[in-house]
């Protein structure tokens, strides 16, 4: 009995030890699953106010990028395409192996050998059409890349004429503004012999973000109104910004003496109450003052004292409606 009393207090001591085992393994599973969130909830508030500092910071920053320069003097020397020869290695090899035939005596035994002769013969056509299609291929190549070099020849003769015909054929031809989106909502055109003329139209307020996001030194998401004048002087270093990008774009295709470009957005005409699509801001862009920034450390509002411009901005009330700039005559 004793022992068996024993046996049963050594059992309970042993299954009272395996509970508090789980319970504290529970506990701190617990803990470890909270610290894990935790860590979670850090990691994600911190990628959340990256995300938001990155995108604020692009659609100020878009007169930094531009797509490199076109050599017009290398188009102009590039080589008339070469075309293509009919090149008939696979017939010359087909021709050769049924030339080189002899039969063997088995094959006059059993009578083969027209029959070898007869594939032969056929694979001498399928070896022609094969080299026949090869060509084909390569003729369309070369008509395209003859094409091409004609066009760009063409144009460059009428940039060199100073043609305005020809400014807008080299921007059609290169498109540089097929996908506008960060730029504007529409672009349109107007070509003078040493000058552009451009409406941006551009993005509404909608693009730039009412809100602030910040991390608390706990590591917690912080989600703030921006403030008013936060919000406006942002959308008008993205008007800036974008307004000389358009500009950089041009000059790397075409080089003429300057770009005027002209931010319209709807906002409202004083005299009549109604939303209108007018200029908020008339810059006229020469390259080579563009050439003199520091691209990477301008303010874009800023800049644009470098250059003969309209723009009317405060703070408290944004962009108001602004003629087009002239340059003195």
């Amino acid at each position: 009995m004793a022992t068996l009393n024993g046996a049963i207090r050594s059992y309970g001591a042993a299954v009272r030890r395996m509970e508090r085992e789980q319970q504290r393994n529970a506990r701190e599973s617990a803990k470890r699953f909270k610290e894990q969130q935790k860590l979670e909830e850090i990691e994600n508030a911190q990628q959340a106010v990256s995300d938001w500092e990155n995108y604020v910071d692009t659609i100020q920053s878009l007169h930094k990028n531009c797509t490199e320069q076109i050599d017009w003097k290398q188009i102009e020397n590039t080589k008339k395409p070469i075309e293509p020869l009919l090149d008939s290695k696979n017939e010359a090899i087909a021709k050769s192996k049924l030339d080189n035939f002899k039969p063997s005596i088995l094959d006059k035994i059993f009578g083969s050998t027209q029959k070898k002769i007869t594939r032969l013969n056929g694979l001498l056509e399928q070896a022609k059409i094969k080299d026949q299609k090869t060509y084909d291929v390569n003729y369309k190549e070369y008509l395209d890349e003859l094409n091409n070099w004609k066009e760009l020849q063409e144009i460059n003769t009428g940039i060199k004429n100073n043609e305005t015909d020809f400014y807008k054929k080299a921007l059609q031809y290169f498109n540089p503004f097929s996908d506008i989106g960060e730029l504007g909502t529409q672009i349109s055109f107007s070509f003078e012999q040493n000058h552009i003329d451009i409406d941006l139209h551009v993005n509404s307020l909608d693009v730039i973000p009412d809100y602030e996001l910040k991390q608390t030194s706990t590591g917690k998401l912080s989600k703030k109104n921006m403030p008013k004048s936060r919000f406006n002087e942002l959308y008008q270093d993205h008007i800036c910004s974008a307004s000389m990008r358009i500009a950089r774009e041009v000059f790397a295709y075409i080089p003429i003496d300057y770009a005027r470009i002209n931010a319209v957005a709807k906002i409202i005409n004083t005299k009549t109450g109604h939303l209108e699509e007018q200029p908020i801001l008339s810059v006229i862009f020469p390259p080579e003052t563009i050439d003199n920034l520091n691209l990477e450390t301008i303010d874009p509002s800023d800049s644009m004292q470098n250059f003969v411009h309209n723009m009317n901005f405060s703070k408290t009330k944004g962009f108001s409606v602004v003629e087009k700039a002239e340059l003195e005559r």
